[in-house]
């Protein structure tokens, strides 16, 4: 009996000393400026793939927080997204996050029967937030936005930034 409660005690010790290594993990946090189309229009423009990309991207804030990134369920890519990839020097990924592409904006707006009809505007500059772990090897964030072939994503390359 005394045995039990020694190692019910040791494993308590146990989960309590994994737990706080968890917590004891840092994360990144970093701000990012997207300007994604050349000109001076601070205006929205039509999501129709007509407006020239320029897709500058500039870290505004970084630090450094406590505890675990959180993990998406069941990511799954979709056009409306953008794929974020952290990697290292050498190129190789390090960890990567989907995120709701920044730039959309969802209207409704009365059509010339008076019917609203859903419209997809795409703002020109954006500031977001990428999460991901701190990992002192990451060295850059690479942007992609998936695009459907209609057999399957293709990932466009939008931009990058540095972050060393």
């Amino acid at each position: 009996m005394h045995y039990g409660r020694v190692l019910l005690l040791v494993v308590i010790v146990s989960v309590g000393d994994l737990i706080s290594a968890a917590y004891a993990q840092t994360s990144q946090e970093v701000r990012v400026r997207w300007d994604a189309y050349a000109g001076p229009s601070s205006q929205a423009v039509p999501g129709t793939g007509e407006n020239a990309p320029s897709n500058v991207f500039t870290v505004i804030d970084r630090r450094q927080l406590s505890g675990l990134v959180r993990r998406q369920r069941a990511p799954e890519l979709s056009s409306d997204q953008v794929l974020v990839i952290s990697v290292d020097t050498q190129g190789q990924e390090r960890d990567w996050t989907l995120i709701p592409d920044p730039r959309v904006l969802r209207a409704e707006v009365p059509g010339p029967t008076g019917e609203l009809r859903g419209e997809v505007l795409l703002r020109p500059t954006v500031e977001f937030i990428v999460t991901f772990p701190d990992d002192p090897a990451v060295t850059e964030l690479r942007f992609y936005h998936p695009r459907w072939t209609g057999v399957e994503f293709s990932l466009d390359f939008l931009g990058a930034v540095p972050l060393k």
